[in-house]
């Protein structure tokens, strides 16, 4: 058992407490309690921690990470031994703890790395963030699908989508991702235009349903968003080019949610690698402001948006907090970003029974920070102060 003393708490991120000091008890990977300061129980054995004031969160959540990123060269990627590419998926895994990113989930890669890392880090042999994981990114054939090589596994006909959705979930993967149209970082794609149709989109949501799943579509433009809402797709991952009939569809349709990705097109518009094309400068400058656009009609229409970054470990590492800083940047107001990255993407991947906020009986993921990021955003450019998974803390 271990309480935290003098926690500040955010009230739009707490249940079942009223007021902005507490401590807080943990206990067999739960929130036991929550107390006013002092008022705590001191059971046998009891630790205890001073967080001298500083803000306690629940755990982040990442709904569109890549583990096997490990920085912008996309060729250097494509000729990662196999070997390395799981052990770069592990430390990925092990960076977004240190971060504060309790929960990921993965959105693609090669060898199954994702399925690996999370089975290691379930059983102990890894210390990491949780894992939710899909495969081989399903795509039809299309242009600048080569720029990420054995990533992508190509499907050409509705036909096929159960058997290859078999393939995936025998090896383990927790849903499916599927690409409905063109993408930032492919070499000649076009980020809205559709690279499917909505008959490959009934055909692969119909499958993952099937076999108890269900799809993320990498989508950036309006039409590819609706055919795939249509379709029974759950999450709209980047949603660039929404409009209001967009948001309505989702809404009607059950559409689990959407997941804009600001921190990669953020760091390529901002060219800072300084080695960036001048393709991905200009396409993403052009999908940060349209995502960011979609984000706020998509939160005024009533549907719920998720956080995720797409970005790789170097930058990740070397910038904390970087989504936070985009999106505040961008127009969102604090305690909505703080909102995304917390509650409202637990509700996206059906967690927000155990996950999302502080509250007794919810899992024990934590997130300290020193300052007050509901009042200003810039004290998550900094390391967490603590870091807590299932009640216990991380230690590097």
């Amino acid at each position: 058992m271990l309480t935290l003393k003098n926690c500040r708490l955010i009230p739009e991120l707490t249940e079942g407490f009223e007021g902005t000091a507490a401590d807080i008890v943990l206990d067999k990977g739960l929130i036991e309690g929550i107390y006013p300061v002092g008022m705590a129980p001191a059971g046998e054995g009891c630790e205890t921690l001073d967080m001298k004031g500083m803000t306690v969160l629940p755990g982040f959540f990442d709904l569109h990470a890549h583990l096997p990123l490990v920085n912008q060269d996309w060729n250097q990627l494509k000729q990662t031994p196999q070997n390395e590419y799981v052990l770069n998926s592990a430390r990925y895994a092990k960076k977004y703890l240190e971060l504060g990113f309790t929960t990921i989930r993965d959105c693609g890669h090669d060898y199954y790395a994702g399925v690996a890392v999370r089975d290691y880090i379930n059983n102990g042999t890894l210390t990491g963030c949780r894992v939710i994981t899909s495969g081989k990114i399903l795509t039809p054939t299309t242009r600048g699908n080569s720029s990420f090589g054995a990533m992508y596994k190509e499907i050409d006909s509705p036909a096929d989508m159960l058997r290859v959705c078999r393939q995936e979930t025998e090896q383990g993967v927790d849903f499916i991702k599927y690409m409905c149209t063109g993408a930032v970082l492919n070499l000649g794609g076009v980020p809205g235009a559709m690279v499917t149709t909505p008959a490959e989109l009934r055909a692969v949501a119909e499958a993952a349903e099937t076999l108890g799943t269900y799809v993320a579509a990498h989508c950036h433009g309006t039409q590819g968003i609706k055919e795939a809402v249509k379709a029974g797709i759950k999450t709209i991952e980047h949603a660039s080019y929404m409009d209001e009939e967009s948001a309505e569809l989702m809404l009607k349709h059950g559409t689990y949610g959407t997941v804009p990705t600001l921190a990669m097109p953020y760091t390529l518009a901002k060219d800072y690698t300084g080695a960036t094309l001048p393709e991905f400068i200009a396409k993403s400058s052009d999908a940060i402001r349209h995502m960011v656009e979609s984000m706020k009609l998509a939160a005024q229409a009533g549907v719920t948006v998720g956080f995720g970054t797409d970005l790789d470990f170097e930058n990740a590492a070397k910038y904390p907090g970087i989504e936070f800083e985009a999106r505040a940047e961008y127009g969102i107001d604090n305690i909505t970003v703080l909102r995304q990255a917390t509650i409202d993407s637990a509700k996206i991947v059906r967690m927000d029974d155990r996950l999302g906020t502080v509250k007794a009986g919810k899992i024990a993921d934590l997130v300290v920070i020193d300052g007050k990021p509901d009042e200003d955003i810039s004290a998550m450019k900094q390391y967490p102060a603590h870091v807590f998974k299932a009640g216990a803390e991380f230690c590097g």
